[in-house]
């Protein structure tokens, strides 16, 4: 493990046992065909918290549910809506790099890998590479964990807002797709 990888490490076991906070996702999957968006809830949700029992508590007062085919609330063949949290460990998600790729055929993957991640901060230069289809591929990283969210919202758009951020003092960032971008 590299010297930073370390230190990240030190920094996350320190941070869960100082009770620091970290962010945890909770993504909606669509049972029974539809998403459920309201004032609180949509496609991702993201909490700051001390830990993942106080970010499921959290997510629980805010309409986020876990078991509900068990509960007979959700499509059986569809899955629960909700799962438990998460952890956003942007540090280990910066430390591998998050990979990116526009396949060969979308007119000039490399003017659209630049204008699509670009502006994110470059772990790893992108290249063309051959697997099954030919890809322009690279590795980005995110500065916060808006930065994330956005990329998120920005790659799926499932939903309007497509992503909230709960932070613990209160405040509420709203995430929606930027227009023109992929």
């Amino acid at each position: 493990m590299s010297v930073s990888g370390r230190i990240a490490t030190v920094l996350n076991n320190k941070r869960r046992v100082g009770g620091n906070m970290a962010f945890y996702e909770y993504t909606q999957n669509n049972s029974g065909g539809h998403f459920e968006v309201n004032d609180k809830l949509c496609h991702r949700v993201f909490i700051e918290a001390d830990n993942l029992d106080e970010a499921d508590s959290i997510a629980e007062s805010l309409g986020v549910y876990f078991n509900g085919v068990t509960d007979g609330v959700d499509c059986e063949c569809c899955g629960d809506r909700w799962y438990s949290g998460d952890e956003v460990d942007l540090s280990e998600i910066n430390e591998d790099g998050y990979e990116v790729s526009v396949y060969d055929g979308l007119g000039d993957a490399e003017k659209v890998w630049r204008d699509g991640y670009g502006a994110y901060e470059i772990h790893t230069e992108p290249n063309w590479q051959k697997t099954i289809f030919r890809k322009f591929s690279g590795k980005i990283k995110f500065r916060n964990i808006e930065e994330y969210a956005q990329f998120l919202a920005d790659e799926y758009e499932w939903t309007t807002p497509d992503a909230r951020i709960f932070y613990k003092d209160g405040t509420v960032t709203e995430i929606n797709k930027r227009k023109g971008v992929r």
